[in-house]
């Protein structure tokens, strides 16, 4: 009981919404566990056309957040996100119907885009059903949560596997639909627990020329921190791309240590979530989180640098203590992104401005694979160096371009509150 307390949200809002990250997460780790078996073994698909498939496809994800983040900017970003979590809905089952390429490739773009799209706005959802002290915690819930979601996930994709039916990928498929249906049912509820005066944004007290406009690209210090962040976030490619091909190359480590450090990874970020989101309650607390970040994705770099080619004992030791720090840094750069930029958006066009934050993370996507295979992996300790050197530049330009809005939110906190519930507060 106490786990599950201190796990979820406070308020009833925050734990509906907290579900469907659950669901949501849950739906998408049965699908990656399970399609590339389905489409190339049943399908008839080559790898190769399945992986060119998901390549074109992030490109579009990479596009998707910015128009549909000023369509939420016009009809709010509550309504766009259930429509977008209900064409995910038909894309899972359109996908049973696939018989070819071309479907495959059809659906793939489509179920992307609405995904990439529908991220940045369940952070302004967030913001419109929590108050300022409590939506950065909601936020490290559902992250949280969808951890074990997608542990769930792949744990049932084994159960589909192992039959090799196409009726059970189909009955796959038609799960999902009704999960991501599900999904956006319970935002929907969520909403309606939140009261009538949530979602109602507060005048915004001193708007830059560019936040008058509401364009997020005329905005060079919130440019400059989501260009930053696009680089942060390469921790994830070390993670599931880098860490895999560095234990295969070091001699004696047995065949299942990437799959255990991933393990420990993933327990780790349940575990950590919530609790490092207590230091970013505010702005100020969230800059001050930085540095801790980059000093603990710098030391997992620094741990990979020095253990490259010397030994079992050696390596296996810098494995756990580098991925350990990395999924240190991993969640307190998470936790401070989150207030950092919600804070950086003016509040009448959040939607605009956090779709084009979110667009670090499409691009991470592409970007990351290439960099750590062509570059960190072959070059040895330089590339783990070269990556320390680009999350400490990373980390220096988001501090120095979320420092003004970060040390005056405090000051200005009160003067944008209104009298109206205090759930309504963004």
């Amino acid at each position: 009981m106490r786990i599950s307390a201190a796990l979820l949200p406070e308020s009833r809002s925050g734990r509906t919404v907290a579900l469907a990250a659950a669901v949501d997460a849950m739906a998408v780790g049965l699908f990656l566990a399970a399609a590339t078996l389905y489409f190339v073994g049943t399908v008839g698909l080559s790898a190769v056309a399945v992986g060119g498939v998901l390549t074109a496809a992030n490109v579009l994800g990479l596009l998707a957040p910015a128009p549909f983040g000023s369509l939420a900017g016009r009809l709010g970003a509550l309504p766009v996100y259930v429509g977008l979590t209900l064409v995910r809905a038909a894309g899972f089952l359109a996908y049973a119907a696939v018989d070819g390429l071309a479907g495959y490739l059809a659906v793939t773009c489509a179920v992307t885009v609405a995904t990439r799209a529908a991220i940045p706005l369940l952070q302004v959802v967030v913001g419109e059903l929590e108050p300022p002290e409590r939506r950065t915690r909601t936020m490290a819930a559902l992250r949280a949560v969808a951890n074990i979601g997608m542990t769930a996930g792949f744990l049932l994709a084994a159960v589909v596997q192992a039959t090799r039916e196409r009726s059970a990928f189909t009955a796959l498929f038609v799960a999902n639909a009704a999960a991501f249906t599900a999904v956006a049912l319970l935002v929907l509820r969520a909403r309606r627990l939140a009261g009538p005066a949530a979602g109602k944004p507060p005048p915004a007290p001193e708007e830059t020329p560019a936040a008058a406009h509401g364009s997020p690209y005329r905005d060079r210090r919130f440019l400059a921190a989501a260009a930053a962040n696009a680089v942060l976030l390469l921790n994830d490619s070390v993670l599931f791309v880098l860490v895999p091909l560095w234990t295969a190359r070091q001699e004696g480590l047995p065949s299942g240590t990437a799959s255990v450090v991933l393990a420990v990874n993933t327990v780790l970020t349940v575990v950590l979530q919530v609790y490092v989101a207590r230091l970013a309650s505010d702005a100020a607390g969230a800059l001050r989180l930085l540095w801790p970040a980059w000093l603990a994705l710098v030391a997992a770099c620094l741990l990979f640098a020095a253990a490259d080619g010397r030994g079992l004992a050696v390596a296996l030791g810098a494995v756990v203590l580098a991925v350990t720090a990395l999924t240190v840094g991993e969640n307190l750069h998470a936790v401070s992104a989150w207030e950092l930029s919600y804070v950086m958006a003016p509040p009448r066009a959040r939607p605009q401005y956090l779709s084009v934050f979110s667009m670090g993370m499409s691009a991470q996507l592409i970007a990351g694979p290439v960099l750590m295979t062509a570059f960190v992996l072959p070059s040895g300790p330089l590339g783990w160096l070269v990556l320390a050197g680009l999350f400490t530049a990373a980390t220096a330009v988001f501090a120095a371009a979320a420092r003004p809005a970060a040390t005056g939110a405090r000051a200005k906190l009160p003067t944008a509150t209104v009298p109206i519930p205090e759930r309504a507060l963004v």
